[in-house]
Protein backbone atom coordinates (compact mmCIF):
# COMPACT_ATOMS: atom_id res chain seq x y z
CA UNK A 1 0.00 0.00 0.00
CA UNK A 2 1.36 3.39 -1.01
CA UNK A 3 1.07 6.31 1.39
CA UNK A 4 0.89 10.06 1.15
CA UNK A 5 2.82 10.93 4.33
CA UNK A 6 1.80 13.40 7.04
CA UNK A 7 4.00 16.17 5.57
CA UNK A 8 2.99 15.41 1.96
CA UNK A 9 0.33 17.16 -0.08
CA UNK A 10 -1.11 16.57 -3.54
CA UNK A 11 -3.30 18.87 -5.60
CA UNK A 12 -4.90 17.85 -8.90
CA UNK A 13 -6.29 14.69 -10.47
CA UNK A 14 -5.04 11.28 -9.37
CA UNK A 15 -5.85 7.89 -10.92
CA UNK A 16 -4.26 5.18 -8.76
CA UNK A 17 -4.07 1.42 -9.33
CA UNK A 18 -4.15 -0.45 -6.00
CA UNK A 19 -4.62 0.55 -2.36
CA UNK A 20 -3.62 3.90 -0.87
CA UNK A 21 -3.26 5.56 2.54
CA UNK A 22 -3.47 9.34 2.98
CA UNK A 23 -1.80 10.84 6.05
CA UNK A 24 -1.29 14.36 4.66
CA UNK A 25 -3.37 16.65 2.46
CA UNK A 26 -5.12 15.77 -0.80
CA UNK A 27 -7.08 18.23 -2.97
CA UNK A 28 -8.78 17.59 -6.31
CA UNK A 29 -10.18 14.46 -7.92
CA UNK A 30 -9.12 10.96 -6.86
CA UNK A 31 -9.94 7.59 -8.44
CA UNK A 32 -8.49 4.50 -6.72
CA UNK A 33 -9.09 0.96 -8.03
CA UNK A 34 -8.60 -0.55 -4.57
CA UNK A 35 -9.21 0.78 -1.07
CA UNK A 36 -8.22 4.16 0.35
CA UNK A 37 -7.61 4.99 4.01
CA UNK A 38 -7.81 8.57 5.24
CA UNK A 39 -5.69 8.60 8.42
CA UNK A 40 -6.44 10.61 11.54
CA UNK A 41 -5.07 14.12 10.99
CA UNK A 42 -5.32 13.86 7.19
CA UNK A 43 -7.38 16.37 5.21
CA UNK A 44 -9.02 15.54 1.89
CA UNK A 45 -10.94 18.11 -0.15
CA UNK A 46 -11.83 16.14 -3.25
CA UNK A 47 -14.19 14.11 -5.32
CA UNK A 48 -13.15 10.63 -4.20
CA UNK A 49 -13.96 7.23 -5.72
CA UNK A 50 -12.59 3.88 -4.51
CA UNK A 51 -13.66 0.31 -3.81
CA UNK A 52 -13.51 0.82 -0.05
CA UNK A 53 -13.08 4.08 1.87
CA UNK A 54 -12.02 4.14 5.54
CA UNK A 55 -12.08 7.56 7.20
CA UNK A 56 -10.30 8.48 10.44
CA UNK A 57 -9.49 12.04 9.30
CA UNK A 58 -11.46 14.73 7.46
CA UNK A 59 -13.07 14.65 4.01
CA UNK A 60 -14.96 17.42 2.29
CA UNK A 61 -16.40 16.46 -1.09
CA UNK A 62 -18.29 13.76 -2.92
CA UNK A 63 -17.39 10.18 -1.97
CA UNK A 64 -18.20 7.03 -3.96
CA UNK A 65 -17.37 3.73 -2.23
CA UNK A 66 -18.16 0.77 -4.48
CA UNK A 67 -17.97 -1.73 -1.61
CA UNK A 68 -17.98 0.02 1.81
CA UNK A 69 -17.53 3.39 3.50
CA UNK A 70 -16.34 3.22 7.11
CA UNK A 71 -16.29 6.30 9.35
CA UNK A 72 -14.34 5.77 12.57
CA UNK A 73 -15.02 7.73 15.75
CA UNK A 74 -12.54 10.44 14.70
CA UNK A 75 -13.78 10.57 11.08
CA UNK A 76 -15.56 13.62 9.68
CA UNK A 77 -17.18 13.75 6.25
CA UNK A 78 -18.96 16.74 4.72
CA UNK A 79 -20.46 15.92 1.34
CA UNK A 80 -22.69 13.55 -0.54
CA UNK A 81 -21.88 9.84 -0.57
CA UNK A 82 -22.83 6.94 -2.82
CA UNK A 83 -22.05 3.63 -1.16
CA UNK A 84 -22.81 -0.07 -1.31
CA UNK A 85 -22.51 -0.37 2.50
CA UNK A 86 -22.03 2.20 5.27
CA UNK A 87 -20.55 1.79 8.75
CA UNK A 88 -20.52 4.78 11.12
CA UNK A 89 -18.85 4.51 14.53
CA UNK A 90 -19.90 6.45 17.61
CA UNK A 91 -18.34 9.91 17.51
CA UNK A 92 -18.08 10.09 13.71
CA UNK A 93 -19.62 12.99 11.81
CA UNK A 94 -21.45 12.74 8.46
CA UNK A 95 -23.11 15.82 7.00
CA UNK A 96 -24.55 15.22 3.53
CA UNK A 97 -26.86 13.05 1.48
CA UNK A 98 -26.41 9.27 1.44
CA UNK A 99 -27.36 7.09 -1.51
CA UNK A 100 -26.97 3.32 -1.09
CA UNK A 101 -26.81 0.60 -3.72
CA UNK A 102 -26.77 0.63 -7.48
CA UNK A 103 -23.32 -0.95 -7.99
CA UNK A 104 -23.84 -3.91 -10.32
Amino acid sequence: MEALGPKDSLEGKLNYEGNMRVEGRLDGEVHVTGDIEIAQGATVTASLEAAGVAVEGNIQGTVTARSKLTLSGSGKLIGDVHVARLQVSDGASLNGNVRMGGFE
